[in-house]
C-alpha cells in the first residue's frame, strides 16, 4: 500500500514538472455576410455590405474563394458586374485577384435566384480574419431585400477545398424618402441675408425635425421625408407665417416647393398684423444695434438666440422702414399662401 502511494506521488511530481505545451486553436474556417449598411436602406440609394472569412490552423493556407450571392426583393445590382462587388485586401493580401459577374437566375446554384459569380484569391492565410469582398445594391423600391450565398467553395494553397461553415443569409428594408427643398424669402430683406428662417412638416414625420434656411433663404430636408401629406410652415421673428400642402409620392425623389415671401410687421408673434404690432414698433422706435438673430446662420438652432421682432427688416434700427413693412400689411393674418 505504501508502495502504491510513493508512486503517485512520483507521478504527480513528474507531471507538474513537465513543461507546459499550449494546445493550438481548433481547426476552423467560415464565410459570412455582414449586416447590410444604411439599415433600412433608402429607396433610390446603395446599401453595402462584406463577404469575411474567417479561418484558424488551415494549413497550408486559404488562397482562394468562388461564391455565388444571390438576391431578391427590392434591390438591383448595377448595371455593369465592376460596380456591383469590389476585392479587398483585408483578407487575401494586396495581391488579390477577382472576377465577378452578375448571372441571371438560370446560370446561379438552384436556379431559381439572379446571383452575383464572385472569385477571389490572393496569399494564404492560415489563422486570419478578414473582409475579402464588399457588395453594392440599390434599393429600387419600398419591401424587403434579401442576400443569400447561394454556393461557396474555399481553397487551400494546394487547391484542395476547405470544408468551412456557410454564410447565413441577410436581409435589409428599403424605404422611400424624398428630399424637399424650397426657398423663403423675407420682405424688406436683401436675398443675402436670408438665414434662420424655420421650415417645418405638419404632421411632423418622426425623426423629421424643423430645418432653417441659409444665408440665400435655401432650405432642404434631406432624403428623410416619407410618402404622404403635409403642410409646410415657414415662419421667422417678426413675419407672417406661410404655408402650402406638398404630397409626397414615391414616384419621385425629390420635391420642389418652390418660393415664398413671409410678410413682415408682426411684432408681438401673434401670427397677425393689426394695432397692437403698430404699437409695438412705435414704442422701439429709434433704437440703434438691436440683435439680429439671423446675423450667422452657424446659430439658427442655437436657444440663446436673440431678435429684435419690433426691427423687422434686421438692419438693427427700429425706423421708418419697419414702420412702413407693417403699416403696409395692416389687417393680414397668417399663414398666408406659399407664394413669391
Amino acid at each position: 500500500m505504501k508502495t502504491y502511494k510513493w508512486i503517485v506521488i512520483i507521478v504527480l511530481v513528474l507531471a507538474l514538472s513537465m513543461p507546459v505545451t499550449p494546445v493550438s486553436a481548433a481547426r476552423s474556417a467560415s464565410i459570412r455576410l455582414t449586416q447590410p449598411t444604411p439599415n433600412p436602406g433608402l429607396v433610390g440609394s446603395d446599401v453595402i455590405f462584406e463577404l469575411v472569412i474567417d479561418v484558424t490552423d488551415i494549413v497550408p493556407g486559404a488562397a482562394g474563394a468562388e461564391i455565388y450571392l444571390g438576391y431578391e426583393g427590392s434591390v438591383l445590382p448595377p448595371l455593369s458586374p465592376l460596380g456591383v462587388a469590389m476585392a479587398l485586401p483585408d483578407f487575401f493580401g494586396v495581391s488579390d485577384i477577382s472576377i465577378k459577374e452578375i448571372l441571371p437566375a438560370p446560370q446561379c446554384p438552384g436556379g431559381t435566384l439572379p446571383c452575383v459569380h464572385l472569385v477571389v484569391a490572393g496569399l494564404s492565410q492560415q489563422t486570419h480574419s478578414g473582409a475579402a469582398a464588399r457588395f453594392f445594391f440599390r434599393c429600387t423600391a419600398e419591401g424587403t431585400a434579401r442576400f443569400t450565398v447561394l454556393s461557396s467553395t474555399l481553397v487551400d494553397a494546394d487547391g484542395f477545398q476547405v470544408l468551412h461553415t456557410p454564410a447565413s443569409p441577410v436581409t435589409v428594408p428599403c424605404i422611400f424618402r424624398a428630399t424637399v427643398n424650397g426657398k423663403v424669402l423675407r420682405q424688406g430683406m436683401p436675398v443675402i441675408v436670408l438665414a434662420c428662417s424655420v421650415v417645418r412638416l405638419e404632421p411632423e414625420p418622426p425623426g423629421v425635425g424643423p430645418v432653417f434656411t441659409n444665408g440665400s433663404g435655401n432650405f432642404t430636408f434631406d432624403r428623410n421625408v416619407p410618402v404622404g401629406t403635409y403642410t409646410l410652415h415657414a415662419t421667422y421673428s417678426g413675419y407672417l407665417t406661410s404655408s402650402r400642402t406638398i404630397t409626397i409620392s414615391s414616384g419621385s425623389l425629390v420635391f420642389d416647393a418652390g418660393t415664398t415671401a413671409l410678410r413682415g410687421g408682426d411684432a408681438n408673434g401673434d401670427n397677425r398684423i393689426n394695432i397692437l404690432d403698430i404699437g409695438e414698433v412705435i414704442s422701439e422706435f429709434g433704437i440703434t444695434g438691436a440683435p439680429v438673430g439671423s446675423a450667422d446662420p452657424a446659430n439658427c438652432s442655437s436657444a440663446v438666440i436673440v431678435d429684435e421682432p419690433a426691427d423687422i427688416n434686421d438692419d438693427r434700427n427700429v425706423n421708418i422702414s419697419d414702420l412702413a413693412i407693417a403699416a403696409g400689411n395692416w389687417g393680414r393674418t397668417g399663414p398666408t399662401p406659399w407664394q413669391p
